[in-house]
Parts: C-alpha cells; structure tokens; sequence
C-alpha cells in the first residue's frame, strides 16, 4: 500500500486526506504539532453566533484511518519529512500543507485566538479593521459583515491603507456590496483611535519556511521534486492569489485526485469537484472576483460546516 506524508493538519492537510481516502487505499500520516484540528474558516459562524467556538475544534485522537504524527516538520528531504524529534517521516508521496507564516499581532487565525479578539469587539462601541500590506490578507471580510450583522448599532469598518495593483480590480464592486451589509471599506486610513474604539492591525501573511525553495506547477500543485506536492495558503500566496480557505479546498481536491489516480490507474487525471468548477489558477482568481465581492453567507459556511463535522472530520 502507497504511503502519503500530510504535513499540517489544518482546512488544506485535512481535506486532501479525506478526498484522498475517498478515491483510494493509502496509509496517510499527518504530521501536526496540535492535537486537534481547527476548523477556522467556520470562526465568522462563531462571531455571527450560529456556533459556538468550542464547536469549531475536533480532537485528532479520534482519527482512525489516519496516523497523527504528533511533531514539528522542520524540513524536506527527498521523499521524507525531517521533523523535530530528529526523527523522519517518509512516503511515496509528500503533501505539504503547513500553511502560512504570520506577521502581526492580531491572533484571528486560530479559535482560542479569534475568540479572545471577539471578546474585545463585543465591549467595542466600534471596530475597524486597518490593512497596511502590501498584499492584503483575506479572511476578515466575513468576520466583519458576521459582527455588523450581529450587532447592528456597532460602527464596523475595513481601512485598505495600501492595496496592491493585484487588488484594485476588486475594490469599488467590495465597496458597494460591503456598503450595503453596513460595513465601510476605505482605503483611507481610520481617524485617531477613540477610548471606545478598537482597531485590529491585520497580519501579514507569507509563505511558511517549510514552502521556501519550492517551485509548484499550477495544473497540478506538484514542486520540482518529484511526487512532492504543496498545498494551501503558501501554494496560494507563491501563485499569486489571496490566502483563503476555498482556495485551500480547491487545492487539495487537486492534489488529492492527481495521487489517488495515479495510484489507482498509473497517470494524474483531474476534474472540477463540489467546491469549485476551476482547475487552474486563472479561472480561481475569476472565481474569487465573485466571492471576495459577494462575501460568503454565513449560511453558506454552516451548511459547509455540517458537511465538515458529519462526513469529513468523522470519517478519517
């Protein structure tokens, strides 16, 4: 049986393992430093209140078919992960989904972090969300139109202190359709902080040190070593295209084909799946247009939720 190495057991490493397990038999080892999964891209159902944030955790002790390598990946080599035990991680296949490195100090990229960061937006008569990179992260959109929603009579706003050329064709559609939802975007920076205001900094993201080095084909998210693959936000952010978590499902869906065919039937076959109807880069970022100026419904993301919780999370 074809061994896989999954490293990082967030939206990405997860997913891949469950389309993976789906289409074929393999042995899969996540490696993850945590002992649970968290399901981030659900927080802003948390914020809007349709669950709570203990819901959005699922230990990986109730994993059965597969193996969690309780450890740090701190390498590639070949076909094996070196980790930090000093110990290493080998397959016939290597995944990496370590997702991204972070700068800021606005912690909204785990549960325990996002839910103390809701705890200050509850007591805030406004919040406002300033952005000053020079590629804007994603991932905030939702949880402001989810507190605005929320609490109706609060002051929300997002700040683009700086948008790159990437982004501009997105910014007049995001204002209007923000606009109408209650929230203000800008790309003015926010007026002098009152008492009551708070104002959340968000995070630069880049790619993970473990991406550092990788070339990865677009078609199909393999690097230049073979059979070594990269998914999620660093695979995002190295094609250009904005870290969220549809394109980390979108990446996996891939991945997780071109292998379990390749095992299956001895070559790489991909085709649309449930999340998105693209399998390329171009046709993602049209894709994304829509989505970034729409918003995703937190419906939406409950029903995704269910689906999580029932099929993918129980059944690996």
């Amino acid at each position: 049986m074809r061994r896989v190495v999954v490293v990082g057991g967030g939206i990405a490493g997860i997913y891949f393992a469950y389309r993976l397990l789906q289409a074929t038999e393999a042995e899969v080892l996540l490696v993850e430093p945590k002992p649970v999964h968290e399901f981030v891209i659900g927080i802003p159902m948390a914020y809007g209140g349709l669950v709570d944030f203990k819901d959005l955790i699922f230990p990986l002790t109730q994993m059965r078919r597969v193996k969690h390598v309780w450890d740090h990946a701190v390498a590639l080599d070949g076909g094996c992960v070196r980790l930090s035990s000093s110990q290493s991680a080998c397959g016939d296949y290597v995944v990496l989904a370590p997702g991204s490195y972070k700068l800021g100090t606005a912690e909204y990229w785990s549960v325990e972090g996002s839910e103390k960061l809701y705890g200050l937006m509850k007591k805030a008569k406004a919040v406002r969300f300033v952005v000053s990179e020079f590629t804007p992260v994603i991932g905030f959109q939702e949880m402001a139109y989810a507190v605005k929603t929320r609490f109706p009579d609060k002051e929300v706003s997002i700040h683009l202190v700086y948008v790159s050329d990437d982004y501009q064709f997105l910014l007049e559609p995001w204002k209007a359709k923000a606009k109408e939802a209650g929230v203000e975007v800008t790309d003015d920076p926010p007026s002098h902080k009152a008492v009551d205001e708070l104002h959340i900094s968000v995070p630069a993201v880049r790619p993970h040190p473990l991406a550092a080095g990788l070339d990865l084909r677009p078609e199909t998210l393999e690097t230049q070593y073979d059979r070594v693959y990269l998914i999620g936000d660093s695979a995002l952010l190295k094609l250009g295209l904005p870290p969220i978590g549809w394109g980390s499902l979108w990446q996996a869906s891939i991945v997780a084909q071109a292998i379990a065919s390749e095992i299956s039937r001895g070559y790489i076959d991909i085709s649309p799946d449930e999340w998105s109807s693209q399998t390329d880069a171009d046709s993602f970022k049209r894709w994304l247009t829509y989505r970034m100026v729409t918003g995703t419904p937190l419906v939406h993301l409950k029903g995704l939720y269910h689906i999580w919780a029932r099929d993918v999370v129980s059944s690996l």
